[in-house]
């Protein structure tokens, strides 16, 4: 017998049936997309499905009112499980028995600054009886461990009186090829130790996670280091910097094959800020067949968090001791060089239908400078960092547990103690989840709402995924109509858009002041998002691969890792 992670959702849906519960209440996300399968094609389960996970457990509890039976709640990673919390404390001291299966990354990703992997196991002692966690399964000694360890929350549900219980079900996103991996020894300082290295003749990439903007003493800083060094800057439109060695290459390496990473590594990359919320910078230098790269950590905490597997320093202090520190004299700025060569040969203004990449072709040059934006969790964040945006824009999204919830939320908190024009640009799921906000008596004129609205998210048909199946319990699609009754209750000025004619007519005045917050609902479909996206990606493609995609993520994963992608991607 083979053994891998999904024995654990096979583990889990058996004991429900043993134990007869068979009523379900869903919360769609990524990380759960393989729990989802497994239940909604199967005739025993009772599912419903609930997008904001604050109701779905609410929902649970007043199921078990009429059902007297233990009830399943199940959500992604990330921010969802603290959403579950109200209704769980509700639940325990009501003594209700939910079940909650909350997934979450794989348990070394926890306080790694890894995208979607806040710590799920830590919710108030009065929300659950007991929280319960799966060991992630790689042979039969994970197997016995999770039939155990299944069991006992199972039993806990009614164990010396019913109430709620946590199962935390881990989930690995990306494979690693198979191969022999390399050790490292993890070393500590001080930033001003930095002092002693010589750094003129390194390959340097400095990249900037999620930042406020830089003061003048930080940015001077910065400038200095990039002079003294051979560097680039690697920024999203989160790190909030820019100077003439920044790169913006989002798009570049979500397009590149391993042999153009190759070309363009650095030898260390310096990280400085919070997370990145950059998957494709993740996916690229995670990579563990991508060797000789060195991960220098510059933080004022001194934790030790290895995001990409490559981690050998620890710098303890601020960016301003650690980059004023370095006394290098380097002539040679060739590296930047070639990384303005390569992102000179990516395009993004390719004809597409409708949709977030249409409306980010057109609007992201011509945002007003000095305004700010706001962008929700994912589709919205990726699809606009592949756009430039004028230096003087301050540009957010919470990426810190990344979740949907609370961006909208967020930018109007910004909005309340600023005069500058703020922007939102959120998804229908997203929106819909924090739409109360919009009720909110001190929201002033400068709120400017673009509501990209596909009817459920995209984010789980972006690659041709049957959409059929997908909406069902995976995507929550058919799920609401348009927000315009609720925006013009609260007092927004509601526009909207059906194709790209009219989403320009109407995108002049969304741009420019007015005497009332403007929500702007641009109605997309859902394939022309997928279509669009893939354009962009597909068209900056090598066009003289030798190999399909098929066989190139084979051959970077290694066969057996690609065996257990394979497998989850059909669940």
């Amino acid at each position: 017998m083979e053994y891998t992670n999904n024995n654990n959702i096979e583990i889990v849906v058996r004991l429900l049936k043993e134990n007869n519960i068979s009523d379900i209440v869903i919360s769609p996300g990524g990380t759960n997309i393989p729990f989802i399968k497994k239940l909604q094609d199967d005739e025993f389960f009772n599912c419903f499905s609930v997008v904001d996970e604050r109701s779905a457990a609410y929902i649970a509890i007043g199921v078990y009112l009429q059902r007297h039976k233990p009830v399943v709640i199940l959500c992604t990673s990330a921010q969802a499980t603290r959403n579950y919390i109200p209704a769980l404390t509700e639940a325990y001291y009501k003594r209700v028995p939910i079940l909650a299966l909350t997934m979450e990354k794989h348990s070394r990703f926890k306080y790694q600054e890894y995208m979607q992997a806040p710590d799920q196991t830590s919710l108030p002692k009065d929300s659950v009886k007991k929280s319960f966690e799966l060991p992630f399964v790689s042979d039969i000694n994970d197997y016995y461990h999770s039939l155990r360890i299944a069991n006992e929350a199972l039993i806990e549900l009614t164990r010396n009186g019913t109430g709620p219980v946590q199962l935390c079900v881990p989930w690995l996103d990306f494979p690693l090829a198979d191969i022999e991996p390399e050790f490292r020894t993890i070393k500590y300082y001080k930033t001003n130790e930095i002092v002693n290295e010589d750094l003129a003749n390194k390959k340097i990439l400095v990249v900037i996670g999620e930042h406020i903007p830089f003061n003048e003493v930080e940015v001077n800083a910065i400038n200095s280091f990039c002079e003294k060094t051979n560097t680039i800057i690697y920024t999203n439109h989160l790190s909030n910097f820019s100077n003439e060695y920044t790169v913006r290459a989002n798009h570049l390496l979500l397009c590149s094959e391993i042999e153009e990473l190759n070309e363009i590594k650095p030898e260390v990359i310096i990280s400085i800020g919070g997370q990145t919320g950059d998957y494709p910078f993740y996916l690229a230098f995670s990579k563990n067949v991508l060797t000789g790269i060195e991960h220098w950590r510059v933080n004022e905490d001194g934790k030790v968090i290895d995001t990409y597997d490559k981690l050998t320093r620890v710098y303890q202090g601020t960016i301003i001791e650690f980059f004023t520190s370095v006394h290098s004299s380097c002539q040679d700025h060739s590296y930047y060089g070639l990384w303005k060569t390569k992102i000179g040969k990516i395009k993004n203004d390719f004809k597409v239908p409708f949709s977030n990449v249409s409306i980010a072709q057109h609007m992201h040059d011509k945002l007003p400078e000095e305004s700010i934006i706001q962008f929700s969790i994912l589709n919205s964040l990726r699809v606009w960092n592949m756009f430039h945006l004028n230096p003087s824009i301050e540009c957010y999204s919470n990426v810190g547990a990344f979740g949907i919830d609370g961006g909208m939320s967020t930018l109007i908190g910004q909005s309340m103690v600023t005069d500058k024009l703020c922007f939102m640009v959120i998804g229908d799921l997203a929106f819909f989840y924090d739409m109360n906000v919009l009720s909110v008596r001190h929201i002033k004129s400068n709120v400017r709402i673009l509501l990209i609205n596909n009817n459920g998210g995209i984010e789980f048909k972006l690659h041709g995924e049957n959409k059929k199946d997908q909406d069902r319990f995976i995507a929550a699609a058919n799920y609401h109509g348009s927000a315009k009754g609720w925006a013009e209750t609260c007092g927004f000025e509601y526009i909207y858009a059906h194709n790209m004619k009219e989403f320009i007519e109407q995108s002049d005045k969304f741009l420019s002041n007015s005497e009332k917050p403007i929500l702007f609902e641009a109605f997309v479909t859902d394939e022309d998002e997928s279509d669009a996206y893939q354009t962009l990606v597909r068209e900056n493609k090598p066009k003289n691969a030798k190999d399909t995609l098929k066989g190139a993520v084979k051959r970077v994963l290694g066969e057996k890792a690609f065996k257990i992608l394979k497998d989850t991607i059909k669940g």
